[in-house]
């Protein structure tokens, strides 16, 4: 798939439009031959090809939803074939000077069936308007000698777009087409207290005095350590605002969300590790991060090792006994870090159930106990509970302990 600055490669640009003789027909297309009617009397055996039937695209097969019934107008449709995927939104306009009483038009956007085309999906909506607009203002499509510009309007949006991301075509003395591609990030997961954001970036550098008061307020305490629960009470913000404004940070990718590092945490690596071994680059990044400040680090040999000795059922703390972590000049806290950011390390959460025959075998002593079995479903694990209860994990245990029956899952 051809990609440029990360968007894909537009094969075809083609003004269709519904005929009152004809019916459906394709206007102008760039490049010329590649949109082909299989129907069309004019395909003779006497002309030079300038694509193989395979590149080409039938427009018969895709016409009635090119010019679609009214039901399809005035939105955006996106079609699918073997090869291609065809993006248009077709723009009926409705006057008793048209023939028929209508004008129905649709320019379209060619582009490999596969294709994240979501980037264009405004582009060409953009363009549905500005031609509409053309048209209701000036006659721009009903006057065929204005009309006759679209071949080399499109043949502009194909080049500029394909080459720079952006284009800017004067049509006459007052109006002109500006379009930019902008990428679309999809919308970033749903932060919860319990999270911990890691930067990935450095947000001071990038932050200056016109930033929203919330996120020059919590970027100090975006540390890696501190969950979004702690932030907004350390930062004196409501909760509500640090979660919009750190989700703010997700979408553009400045940083990734992880849990709250404990000594109890369980962690096992995922076959993705294999692409630790296959880059030498990320192998030096992993040293340099989990070595502690001015300490001598170990080989990459030694700190792949730990990794690999991560398993179900053995916490951090019994990890460090197992392998004498403390005498490889390591921040555990890091190394593990590293391994959840680059995706190869999996957390395993402790959920605990109460059934329910045991549900009213306890009179709560206090008022946190006095809900807390509503997060004792087997949905709910351990940071999500002793955040809400502002808990540590071992005060959880201690409370659990006097519930009979209290079971747990690991996953």
């Amino acid at each position: 798939m051809d990609l440029f600055q990360g968007f894909p490669k537009i094969h075809a640009i083609f003004f269709s439009e519904f005929h009152p003789i004809q019916g459906p027909k394709v206007t102008y297309a760039i490049p010329d031959g590649f949109i082909y009617s299989s129907s069309s009397s004019t395909n003779s055996n006497t002309q030079i090809p300038l694509f193989c039937k395979e590149e080409t695209l039938d427009f018969d097969a895709i016409s009635e939803y090119v010019i679609p019934k009214p039901e399809l107008c005035n939105r955006l449709v996106i079609i699918g074939t073997t090869k291609y995927k065809v993006m248009g939104y077709p723009v009926s306009i409705e006057n008793p000077k048209y023939k028929r009483n209508a004008l129905i038009f649709n320019l379209c956007f060619v582009f490999d069936n596969h294709a994240d085309s979501s980037s264009y999906e405004q582009i060409v909506t953009k363009m549905a308007f500005i031609l509409k607009s053309l048209e209701i203002e000036s006659n721009f499509l009903y006057n065929s000698a204005t009309k006759k510009s679209l071949q080399n309007i499109i043949e502009q949006l194909l080049e500029d777009l394909n080459s720079y991301s952006e284009c800017q075509i004067p049509i006459n003395e007052i109006n002109s087409i500006n379009l930019k591609l902008f990428p679309k990030y999809p919308n970033p997961e749903e932060v919860h207290d319990y999270q911990v954001p890691v930067s990935i970036i450095n947000l001071n550098n990038i932050s200056d005095k016109y930033w929203d008061l919330t996120a020059r307020r919590i970027i100090p305490y975006i540390n890696g350590v501190y969950p979004i629960k702690r932030i907004a009470e350390i930062a004196d913000v409501d909760i509500t605002l640090v979660k919009i404004t750190v989700q703010h940070f997700l979408y553009y990718g400045c940083i990734k969300m992880v849990d709250i590092f404990q000594f109890s945490n369980i962690y096992y690596i995922k076959p993705s590790i294999r692409n630790l071994l296959k880059d030498e680059e990320m192998q030096i990044q992993c040293v340099e991060f989990v070595v502690k400040q001015g300490r001598i680090p170990p080989s990459f040999a030694k700190i792949f090792s730990l990794y690999c000795s991560l398993k179900h059922g053995l916490t951090i703390k019994e990890w460090i006994k197992e392998n004498n972590v403390i005498s490889y000049n390591i921040d555990v806290r890091r190394l593990i870090l590293f391994g959840v950011i680059k995706g190869f390390l999996q957390r395993v959460h402790k959920y605990p159930i109460l059934p329910n025959q045991y549900q009213n075998s306890l009179i709560e002593k206090s008022e946190n106990e006095q809900f807390i079995k509503k997060y004792l479903n087997g949905s709910h694990h351990y940071d999500e509970i002793c955040t809400k209860l502002s808990y540590s994990p071992k005060e959880l245990d201690e409370v659990l302990k006097r519930y009979p029956g209290i079971k747990f899952i690991w996953k």
